[in-house]
């Protein structure tokens, strides 16, 4: 019986090391996200929606950035208790994660392009019977299973980040972009890419952005998403994103 104390507060310790192992009582989750929380006014809105959301039940979040294949693959394998921006379709392309209900808020798939004479204003159609090539980023299934609806073989690839497919359409070797809007937009502003005449083609699809959790924080995944419909229903998420534009 004396020794029960000490058992406890190893476990506690265990448990603050790295992802949760308890389940739905776990007071530090490790989540990753593949949207730059310093870079990117996107990243920066979610880290401080999930930043006070989880405080709000009590647990402490440790966000990870990790290229998008990578957060996909450290999720899956419960290397981290879950990830913080996917879509809604990414829930039926694998088994381990769960979506939490509510969405914070939504983003913009996009094609960027060099060349002045396309515009894509009918979505994922505007794509069909088209031989551009295009490029995509690694780890965004949805975006891969669109492409591959109205393109065929062959004609589409996927880069590693961001950066790697706007170089490709600065030095011609494709002709469209394909990405997150919220990701794309502020690296157009850079130095690097500012003046490299790369434009929005069209806004292929706007889509709500969900947190994903391991399916053992079932019961914690109900309880974030009241939340976030309390924080969305009282403005507190409009206020976060105002601050989020001001950091």
């Amino acid at each position: 019986m004396r020794h029960r104390p000490v058992l406890a507060l190893m476990f506690l310790l265990g448990l603050a090391a790295g992802p949760a192992r308890a389940g739905d009582d776990a007071p530090h989750l490790v989540m990753a996200t593949m949207l730059e929380q310093q870079n990117g006014f996107a990243g920066r809105w979610l880290r401080l929606i999930y930043t006070e959301a989880f405080q709000q039940l009590g647990v402490a979040m440790e966000i990870r950035s990790l290229p998008a294949a990578r957060a996909s693959a450290e999720a899956i394998a419960g290397n981290v208790d879950g990830e913080l921006a996917r879509g809604y379709d990414y829930g039926a392309m694998q088994t381990a994660l769960m979506r939490v209900p509510e969405a914070p808020f939504s983003a913009s798939s996009a094609a960027y392009t060099r060349n002045p004479d396309i515009h894509l204003s009918n979505g994922w159609e505007s794509l069909r019977g088209t031989n551009y090539r295009v490029d995509f980023r690694f780890g965004y299934p949805v975006i891969q299973q669109r492409l591959a609806a109205v393109l065929p073989p062959g004609s589409f690839s996927g880069v590693l980040n961001a950066q790697l497919g706007l170089r490709k359409l600065v030095v011609g070797r494709t002709d469209l972009y394909v990405d997150t809007a919220e990701v794309v937009d502020p690296m157009l502003a850079s130095p690097e890419f500012m003046h490299a005449g790369i434009r929005q083609a069209g806004v292929l699809e706007r889509m709500p952005i969900y947190a994903y959790l391991n399916k053992k924080h079932e019961k914690l995944a109900l309880r974030l998403s009241a939340v976030i419909r309390k924080m969305r229903d009282s403005g507190q998420i409009e206020q976060l994103r105002r601050q989020a534009l001001k950091e």
